[in-house]
């Protein structure tokens, strides 16, 4: 049910050109043509906003789960599939060593990524 309603908000936070998809397990992914580091940034924060305000009810009567969601964001105007998502999983993990529910853009890397934090 966690993974529908964070499905769900990234649908409903997507635009018609983006493509949101399941990466594997509870990691979903959000490709997002023609949109700079910093546009990605502020969908990704705006999407963790909206996945924390998630309240998922419990089949055991207990009060509702929170959802929280640690995102990476990374963008290219050549780099490679492979180099890209390398660099965006570098900043999930970083996002999730500064304690989790945080939103952290990748450092320049070898994505010729634009922007960095």
């Amino acid at each position: 049910m966690v993974l529908r309603q964070v499905a769900r908000v990234l649908a409903d936070n997507s635009r018609e050109a983006d493509y949101p998809a399941r990466y594997g397990g509870d990691e979903m992914a959000l490709i997002l043509p023609h949109t700079d580091l910093e546009g990605a940034y502020a969908i990704a924060k705006r999407i963790r906003t909206a996945i924390e305000a998630l309240r998922v009810p419990r089949s055991d009567g207990q009060p509702p789960r929170r959802v929280t969601a640690s995102l990476g964001v990374v963008a290219s105007s050549d780099g490679h599939k492979d180099e890209l998502i390398a660099d965006a999983d570098a900043a999930l993990y970083e996002a999730k060593r500064r304690g989790k529910n945080r939103t952290v853009r990748a450092p320049l890397g070898a994505a010729n990524l634009i922007g960095a934090e």
